[in-house]
């Protein structure tokens, strides 16, 4: 009887903390993606658009390629959790695109995330996908969102520094 009790309990309390975990999420992540969108746009902003085809070594992405990378991975990674993939741009015309363009297209994939953020429902969260190999919750493709946005993000202002442009104060908290 004492370990039934136990169990009902442990169980319970289980249950208590991760419909916390779900609030806390849903609280606060569209807080933390907001200055994450906020942060982008700033290292976007400060690259002037003649260096938007600048590279720092020859088979390497250009800062353009940068921007628009982070946007193919939110369509790729948002697939894992809608079951569609939305396309903001297409990659043959990369090397049309000016850097207005790819501030409105980055704009728009972030207001996607931002979105699906706040409209996915917290049972929809906790479900699992399969993801290289690994499970994982929808929840943990939001973070793989985000923790992918700052790779590039650290990269690009590497791109920035190399000339000899201030990088913005850090704000993705």
């Amino acid at each position: 009887m004492k370990r039934i009790c136990v169990l009902i309990t442990s169980s319970f309390l289980f249950a208590l903390m991760e419909g916390k975990a779900q609030d806390y999420f849903q609280e606060e992540y569209p807080k933390v993606w907001e200055r994450s969108t906020a942060y982008r746009r700033t290292i976007a902003e400060a690259m002037p658009e003649q260096l938007y085809d600048f590279k720092i070594y020859t088979d390497g992405m250009t800062f353009k390629e940068q921007q628009l990378h982070i946007v193919g991975n939110i369509s790729f990674l948002c697939r894992h959790i809608t079951g569609e993939y939305k396309s903001f741009y297409s990659r043959d015309e990369i090397d049309k695109l000016s850097k207005e363009q790819v501030l409105q297209i980055s704009e728009d994939a972030f207001s996607y995330v931002a979105d699906l953020i706040k409209s996915t429902e917290p049972s929809v969260l906790s479900e699992k996908v399969m993801f290289k190999g690994t499970e994982m919750s929808k929840k943990n493709i939001f973070y793989l969102i985000r923790s992918h946005t700052i790779h590039h993000l650290g990269q690009s202002i590497i791109y920035l520094r190399m000339n000899d442009i201030k990088a913005p104060e850090y704000v993705g908290w």
